[in-house]
């Protein structure tokens, strides 16, 4: 089944043949684009495959300027899904790139598989103006999926989807195959990602870490140590949370870590939680996510109030909490 005619709007061409040549750099820029995980990892094959169904307004290439946040809010108010390349800045966070192109954290954190919602200033994201998410059409035995397959798959009716893309009538048959490699929006669709929230309150503006995983002078002995976790200052008595579910393997006190609660994960990772005023779990107990466990405390090696938060595999061994797992959030560790 050929794909719908593109319509393009492409900034500072005007001739027919000037349309032409920045169609064929826009197709390529995509494909290379997608092929090296620069933004979302559709699995896209070579040659110029990737072409988007013709509700997707497609309005940069590299060459070109990028399209502004007014065209994105412009043409969103008319409903159409506009699709261009953002790079990230050193200020930016989830939150503010989704509001500035019109759609939602978690609709562009899923659109570009997103593992963590930090964004590492120099990254390009695809970005879009929809509360939903793009996705590729892939081919699953043998030939490509149909549009009854995706929308199963995500929960959506087909002729939701085929309004969404401005599909014809003929793509709601049952035997009717997409174009594999052509790009759907489809509405209201995010991914389920499995993160970690902040183990204590934070506001912006306020300090978040005061010392964070590596070598370190030790505040106390004056040495060069290995500083295994992140240390987040917070007054006494703070509440302190499970980052996420999981049983408490240990609750008690352990030495330099004063009072200490160990939680152990699913995929065997481990949190801990030291230098605690008051432990308000015990051994055994299965804890939620964000569930109260203790409150914030300077027990044991501590110069003053904050939680030690550390992550640990499977096998004991240390993990740089910022590198190793995703926290949920609007902010930047």
């Amino acid at each position: 089944m050929k794909s719908a005619r593109r319509r393009l709007i492409l900034k500072g061409m005007k001739r027919p043949t000037d349309l032409l040549y920045g169609a064929v750099l826009l197709a390529a820029a995509l494909v290379a684009f997608l092929a090296t995980g620069g933004g979302a990892s559709f699995p896209v094959s070579a040659g110029p495959t990737a072409s988007f169904s013709d509700a997707l307004l497609l309005t940069s290439a590299p060459s070109l300027p990028g399209p502004t946040a007014d065209t994105f809010a412009a043409l969103g108010k008319l409903g159409r899904v506009v699709v261009g390349q953002y790079e990230v800045r050193d200020t930016d966070t989830l939150s503010s790139v989704a509001k500035t192109f019109g759609s939602g954290p978690d609709y562009l954190r899923s659109t570009n598989r997103l593992a963590s919602v930090n964004l590492p200033p120099g990254k390009t994201l695809l970005v879009h103006n929809g509360l939903g998410m793009l996705y590729q059409v892939r081919e699953k035995n043998g030939r490509p999926e149909s549009l009854q397959d995706i929308a199963k798959r995500y929960n959506l009716k087909p002729e939701s989807v085929a309004r969404a893309n401005g599909l014809s009538g003929v793509s709601l048959l049952s035997g009717a195959w997409l174009e594999a490699g052509s790009v759907l929006f489809l509405p209201t669709v995010r991914l389920r990602f499995s993160d970690y929230i902040l183990p204590v309150a934070w506001s912006r503006g306020q300090r978040m870490i005061s010392s964070g995983y590596g070598m370190r002078r030790h505040p106390i002995s004056r040495t060069r140590r290995f500083h295994q976790g992140l240390d987040m200052p917070r007054p006494a008595g703070s509440p302190v949370r499970s980052a996420r579910e999981g049983r408490v393997i240990f609750a008690g006190w352990r030495g330099a870590y004063g009072r200490l609660i160990i939680l152990k994960h699913a995929n065997g990772i481990c949190t801990w939680y030291g230098h605690l005023s008051t432990i308000d779990v015990q051994a055994g107990d299965k804890i939620k996510q964000g569930q109260f466990i203790g409150r914030v405390g300077s027990s044991g090696q501590a110069t003053g109030p904050h939680l030690h938060f550390e992550v640990r595999d499977r096998y004991g061994n240390t993990m740089n909490p910022k590198k190793s797992i995703c926290f949920s959030g609007d902010f930047k560790l």
